[in-house]
Protein backbone atom coordinates (compact mmCIF):
# COMPACT_ATOMS: atom_id res chain seq x y z
CA UNK A 1 0.00 0.00 0.00
CA UNK A 2 1.38 3.39 -0.99
CA UNK A 3 1.11 5.97 1.77
CA UNK A 4 0.36 9.60 1.00
CA UNK A 5 2.97 12.24 1.88
CA UNK A 6 0.68 13.50 4.65
CA UNK A 7 0.63 10.13 6.47
CA UNK A 8 4.37 9.71 5.97
CA UNK A 9 4.77 13.07 7.68
CA UNK A 10 2.53 11.90 10.58
CA UNK A 11 4.66 8.78 11.02
CA UNK A 12 7.83 10.86 11.13
CA UNK A 13 6.17 13.22 13.57
CA UNK A 14 5.30 10.55 16.16
CA UNK A 15 8.62 8.79 15.65
CA UNK A 16 10.37 12.03 16.50
CA UNK A 17 8.36 12.33 19.73
CA UNK A 18 9.14 8.72 20.65
CA UNK A 19 12.91 8.93 20.28
CA UNK A 20 13.13 12.28 22.06
CA UNK A 21 10.86 11.59 25.04
CA UNK A 22 11.05 7.85 25.70
CA UNK A 23 14.84 7.90 26.00
CA UNK A 24 15.99 9.58 29.26
CA UNK A 25 19.10 11.01 27.69
CA UNK A 26 17.17 12.51 24.81
CA UNK A 27 14.46 13.74 27.17
CA UNK A 28 16.97 15.92 28.95
CA UNK A 29 18.02 17.70 25.80
CA UNK A 30 14.53 17.83 24.28
CA UNK A 31 13.35 21.41 23.97
CA UNK A 32 10.05 22.79 22.76
CA UNK A 33 11.88 25.09 20.31
CA UNK A 34 13.57 22.17 18.58
CA UNK A 35 10.32 20.25 18.65
CA UNK A 36 8.38 23.00 16.90
CA UNK A 37 11.17 23.51 14.39
CA UNK A 38 10.99 19.83 13.45
CA UNK A 39 7.20 20.05 13.05
CA UNK A 40 7.55 23.05 10.74
CA UNK A 41 10.20 21.30 8.65
CA UNK A 42 8.09 18.13 8.34
CA UNK A 43 4.85 19.88 7.45
CA UNK A 44 6.25 22.83 5.54
CA UNK A 45 6.85 20.88 2.35
CA UNK A 46 3.17 20.06 1.88
CA UNK A 47 0.45 22.10 0.22
CA UNK A 48 -1.42 22.01 3.55
CA UNK A 49 0.56 25.12 4.43
CA UNK A 50 0.44 26.73 0.99
CA UNK A 51 -1.51 29.68 2.41
CA UNK A 52 1.70 30.78 4.09
CA UNK A 53 3.35 31.50 0.72
CA UNK A 54 4.50 35.06 0.27
CA UNK A 55 3.98 37.20 -2.79
CA UNK A 56 6.58 37.66 -5.51
CA UNK A 57 10.07 37.56 -4.04
CA UNK A 58 11.65 40.97 -4.60
CA UNK A 59 14.32 42.94 -2.76
CA UNK A 60 12.80 45.69 -0.62
CA UNK A 61 9.24 44.37 -0.92
CA UNK A 62 6.58 46.18 1.14
CA UNK A 63 4.25 43.19 1.24
CA UNK A 64 4.57 42.75 5.01
CA UNK A 65 3.50 46.36 5.63
CA UNK A 66 0.51 46.61 3.33
CA UNK A 67 -2.09 46.37 6.09
CA UNK A 68 -0.54 49.49 7.58
CA UNK A 69 0.15 51.34 4.33
CA UNK A 70 -3.14 50.74 2.52
CA UNK A 71 -5.22 53.14 4.70
CA UNK A 72 -2.79 55.97 3.87
CA UNK A 73 -3.04 55.14 0.16
CA UNK A 74 -6.84 54.98 0.12
CA UNK A 75 -7.52 58.00 2.33
CA UNK A 76 -9.37 60.68 0.35
CA UNK A 77 -9.67 58.61 -2.83
CA UNK A 78 -12.77 57.88 -4.90
CA UNK A 79 -13.51 55.21 -7.53
CA UNK A 80 -12.00 57.40 -10.26
CA UNK A 81 -8.74 58.25 -8.45
CA UNK A 82 -5.64 57.38 -10.45
CA UNK A 83 -2.96 55.40 -8.60
CA UNK A 84 0.66 55.25 -9.71
CA UNK A 85 3.17 52.83 -8.23
CA UNK A 86 6.24 54.75 -9.35
CA UNK A 87 8.71 51.97 -8.45
CA UNK A 88 6.59 48.89 -9.11
CA UNK A 89 9.22 46.21 -8.49
CA UNK A 90 7.49 43.02 -7.38
CA UNK A 91 4.08 44.74 -7.59
CA UNK A 92 3.38 43.88 -3.96
CA UNK A 93 1.84 47.31 -3.34
CA UNK A 94 -0.23 47.90 -6.45
CA UNK A 95 -1.61 44.36 -6.38
CA UNK A 96 -3.45 45.14 -3.12
CA UNK A 97 -4.79 48.60 -4.01
CA UNK A 98 -8.55 48.25 -4.77
CA UNK A 99 -8.70 51.00 -7.38
CA UNK A 100 -9.39 50.41 -11.07
CA UNK A 101 -7.25 53.17 -12.60
CA UNK A 102 -3.78 51.86 -11.73
CA UNK A 103 -0.36 52.16 -13.34
CA UNK A 104 2.87 50.42 -12.32
CA UNK A 105 6.17 51.92 -13.48
CA UNK A 106 9.61 50.38 -13.27
CA UNK A 107 12.96 50.87 -14.98
CA UNK A 108 13.57 47.11 -15.06
CA UNK A 109 12.39 46.15 -18.53
CA UNK A 110 12.26 42.43 -17.73
CA UNK A 111 10.12 42.82 -14.63
CA UNK A 112 7.63 44.87 -16.62
CA UNK A 113 7.64 42.28 -19.42
CA UNK A 114 6.97 39.57 -16.82
CA UNK A 115 3.87 41.33 -15.52
CA UNK A 116 2.67 42.23 -19.00
CA UNK A 117 2.91 38.54 -19.92
CA UNK A 118 1.09 37.51 -16.74
CA UNK A 119 -1.70 39.98 -17.50
CA UNK A 120 -1.99 38.77 -21.11
CA UNK A 121 -1.55 35.00 -20.73
CA UNK A 122 -1.79 34.12 -17.04
CA UNK A 123 1.11 32.94 -14.91
CA UNK A 124 0.53 29.21 -15.47
CA UNK A 125 0.89 29.60 -19.25
CA UNK A 126 4.40 31.05 -18.97
CA UNK A 127 6.02 27.76 -17.91
CA UNK A 128 8.19 29.42 -15.26
CA UNK A 129 10.44 27.34 -12.95
CA UNK A 130 8.26 25.97 -10.15
CA UNK A 131 11.04 24.61 -7.92
CA UNK A 132 14.81 24.11 -7.82
CA UNK A 133 14.40 20.91 -9.84
CA UNK A 134 13.15 23.09 -12.72
CA UNK A 135 16.12 25.48 -12.59
CA UNK A 136 19.63 24.30 -11.81
CA UNK A 137 22.39 26.67 -10.83
CA UNK A 138 24.02 26.04 -14.20
CA UNK A 139 20.83 27.07 -16.02
CA UNK A 140 20.51 30.10 -13.76
CA UNK A 141 24.02 31.20 -14.75
CA UNK A 142 23.23 30.66 -18.44
CA UNK A 143 20.19 32.90 -18.20
CA UNK A 144 22.16 35.50 -16.26
CA UNK A 145 25.01 35.53 -18.80
CA UNK A 146 22.57 35.70 -21.69
CA UNK A 147 20.98 38.74 -20.04
CA UNK A 148 24.34 40.42 -19.42
CA UNK A 149 25.53 39.76 -22.97
CA UNK A 150 22.22 40.83 -24.55
CA UNK A 151 22.00 37.51 -26.41
CA UNK A 152 18.20 37.41 -26.57
CA UNK A 153 18.05 33.62 -26.15
CA UNK A 154 15.47 33.52 -23.36
CA UNK A 155 12.04 35.10 -23.10
CA UNK A 156 12.04 38.50 -21.42
CA UNK A 157 9.50 37.41 -18.82
CA UNK A 158 11.64 34.37 -17.89
CA UNK A 159 14.64 36.64 -17.32
CA UNK A 160 12.42 38.85 -15.16
CA UNK A 161 11.32 35.95 -12.96
CA UNK A 162 14.71 34.27 -12.67
CA UNK A 163 16.59 37.53 -12.13
CA UNK A 164 14.45 38.45 -9.13
CA UNK A 165 12.49 35.55 -7.66
CA UNK A 166 15.15 32.88 -8.21
CA UNK A 167 17.97 35.04 -6.83
CA UNK A 168 19.21 35.32 -3.28
CA UNK A 169 17.12 37.75 -1.27
CA UNK A 170 15.10 38.70 -4.34
CA UNK A 171 17.88 41.08 -5.43
CA UNK A 172 18.49 41.28 -9.18
CA UNK A 173 20.70 38.35 -10.24
CA UNK A 174 22.22 38.36 -6.76
CA UNK A 175 23.19 34.69 -6.94
CA UNK A 176 21.29 31.43 -7.25
CA UNK A 177 18.69 30.76 -4.54
CA UNK A 178 19.84 27.31 -3.43
CA UNK A 179 17.68 24.65 -1.84
CA UNK A 180 18.27 24.66 1.91
CA UNK A 181 18.34 21.02 3.10
CA UNK A 182 18.72 21.97 6.77
CA UNK A 183 15.33 23.71 6.78
CA UNK A 184 13.85 21.87 3.80
CA UNK A 185 13.39 25.24 2.08
CA UNK A 186 12.94 25.39 -1.66
CA UNK A 187 13.20 29.13 -2.30
CA UNK A 188 12.25 28.88 -5.96
CA UNK A 189 9.16 26.85 -5.09
CA UNK A 190 8.20 29.41 -2.46
CA UNK A 191 8.73 32.22 -4.96
CA UNK A 192 6.62 30.59 -7.66
CA UNK A 193 3.79 29.67 -5.31
CA UNK A 194 3.90 33.18 -3.89
CA UNK A 195 3.64 34.67 -7.36
CA UNK A 196 0.65 32.47 -8.21
CA UNK A 197 -1.06 33.51 -4.99
CA UNK A 198 -0.33 37.17 -5.68
CA UNK A 199 -1.73 36.96 -9.22
CA UNK A 200 -4.88 35.21 -8.00
CA UNK A 201 -5.44 37.97 -5.42
CA UNK A 202 -4.34 40.88 -7.63
CA UNK A 203 -6.92 43.67 -7.40
CA UNK A 204 -8.11 44.56 -10.94
CA UNK A 205 -5.13 43.02 -12.72
CA UNK A 206 -6.94 43.27 -16.06
CA UNK A 207 -7.23 47.04 -15.68
CA UNK A 208 -3.68 47.66 -14.43
CA UNK A 209 -1.10 49.12 -16.81
CA UNK A 210 2.54 48.02 -16.56
CA UNK A 211 4.91 50.58 -18.06
CA UNK A 212 8.66 50.39 -18.56
CA UNK A 213 10.50 53.61 -17.86
CA UNK A 214 11.42 56.17 -15.25
CA UNK A 215 9.02 57.75 -12.80
CA UNK A 216 10.21 61.12 -14.12
CA UNK A 217 9.05 60.62 -17.68
CA UNK A 218 5.96 58.52 -16.98
CA UNK A 219 4.38 60.74 -14.31
CA UNK A 220 3.84 63.70 -16.66
CA UNK A 221 0.36 65.05 -17.48
CA UNK A 222 -1.25 62.64 -15.05
CA UNK A 223 -4.85 63.07 -13.80
CA UNK A 224 -5.47 65.68 -11.11
CA UNK A 225 -5.15 64.60 -7.48
CA UNK A 226 -3.52 61.29 -8.31
CA UNK A 227 -1.94 59.10 -5.67
CA UNK A 228 1.78 58.56 -6.27
CA UNK A 229 3.26 55.78 -4.16
CA UNK A 230 7.05 55.80 -4.17
CA UNK A 231 9.26 53.05 -2.81
CA UNK A 232 12.58 54.20 -4.28
CA UNK A 233 15.99 52.59 -3.79
CA UNK A 234 16.93 53.62 -0.27
CA UNK A 235 19.79 56.02 0.22
CA UNK A 236 22.90 54.24 1.51
CA UNK A 237 21.78 50.73 0.62
CA UNK A 238 22.90 48.30 -2.05
CA UNK A 239 22.19 49.58 -5.56
CA UNK A 240 19.56 47.86 -7.69
CA UNK A 241 20.12 47.19 -11.38
CA UNK A 242 20.54 50.94 -12.02
CA UNK A 243 21.93 53.93 -10.15
CA UNK A 244 19.52 56.34 -8.50
CA UNK A 245 19.64 60.11 -7.95
CA UNK A 246 18.16 60.48 -4.46
CA UNK A 247 18.54 64.26 -4.28
CA UNK A 248 16.64 64.79 -7.54
CA UNK A 249 13.90 62.40 -6.44
CA UNK A 250 13.07 64.45 -3.34
CA UNK A 251 12.87 67.64 -5.40
CA UNK A 252 10.53 65.87 -7.80
CA UNK A 253 8.35 64.66 -4.90
CA UNK A 254 8.01 68.22 -3.59
CA UNK A 255 7.02 69.50 -7.04
CA UNK A 256 4.38 66.77 -7.50
CA UNK A 257 3.00 67.46 -4.04
CA UNK A 258 2.66 71.16 -4.87
CA UNK A 259 0.79 70.20 -8.04
CA UNK A 260 -1.91 68.70 -5.83
CA UNK A 261 -1.03 65.01 -5.94
CA UNK A 262 -0.75 62.84 -2.84
CA UNK A 263 2.84 61.60 -2.79
CA UNK A 264 3.61 58.80 -0.33
CA UNK A 265 7.25 57.81 0.11
CA UNK A 266 8.78 54.90 2.01
CA UNK A 267 12.33 55.43 3.24
CA UNK A 268 14.44 55.31 6.38
CA UNK A 269 15.00 59.07 6.40
CA UNK A 270 13.75 62.12 4.50
CA UNK A 271 14.59 65.85 4.10
CA UNK A 272 13.09 68.34 6.53
CA UNK A 273 10.37 69.22 3.99
CA UNK A 274 8.69 65.89 4.75
CA UNK A 275 7.02 64.51 7.84
CA UNK A 276 6.79 60.91 8.98
CA UNK A 277 3.18 59.67 9.26
CA UNK A 278 3.91 56.01 10.03
CA UNK A 279 6.84 53.86 11.10
CA UNK A 280 7.59 50.29 12.11
CA UNK A 281 10.73 48.37 13.02
CA UNK A 282 11.88 45.50 10.85
CA UNK A 283 14.70 43.01 10.69
CA UNK A 284 16.97 43.61 7.73
CA UNK A 285 17.98 40.02 7.10
CA UNK A 286 18.56 40.12 3.34
CA UNK A 287 22.08 41.42 3.54
CA UNK A 288 21.34 44.25 1.14
CA UNK A 289 23.07 47.03 3.04
CA UNK A 290 26.43 48.36 1.98
CA UNK A 291 27.93 47.42 5.38
CA UNK A 292 27.39 43.72 4.74
CA UNK A 293 25.07 40.84 5.50
CA UNK A 294 24.49 41.47 9.21
CA UNK A 295 20.90 41.34 10.39
CA UNK A 296 20.07 44.74 11.81
CA UNK A 297 16.88 46.28 13.15
CA UNK A 298 15.79 49.23 11.03
CA UNK A 299 12.81 51.53 11.09
CA UNK A 300 10.67 51.60 7.98
CA UNK A 301 8.93 54.96 7.60
CA UNK A 302 6.26 56.56 5.44
CA UNK A 303 6.67 60.24 4.54
CA UNK A 304 4.47 62.92 2.99
CA UNK A 305 5.30 66.49 2.03
CA UNK A 306 4.79 68.87 4.95
CA UNK A 307 3.00 71.91 3.51
CA UNK A 308 3.58 73.86 6.74
CA UNK A 309 7.36 73.83 6.33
Amino acid sequence: MKLSPFFICIIHFFYYIKINISNPENRQCFRIGAFLKKVIVLFGQFRFFSYLCKNMRYSGSKRRFMKDLLPFIMDGTNPDTAFFDCFGGGMNVISEVPLTNKTAIDTNYFIIRLWQAIKEKGVEALNLPKCTADLSQNEYEKIKNSYLNLEGIYDDYLIGFVGSSCSYGGAWFNGYAHFNPNKNEDHIKEAYNGLVKQVNNFQHLDKTEFIWGSYIGKCVNIPEKSVLFCDPPYNGTKEYHTTFDTEYFWKWAIQKSKEGHKVLITEYNAPNDFKCVWQKNKKDGMGTTISGRQQNTKTEKLFIYDKLQ
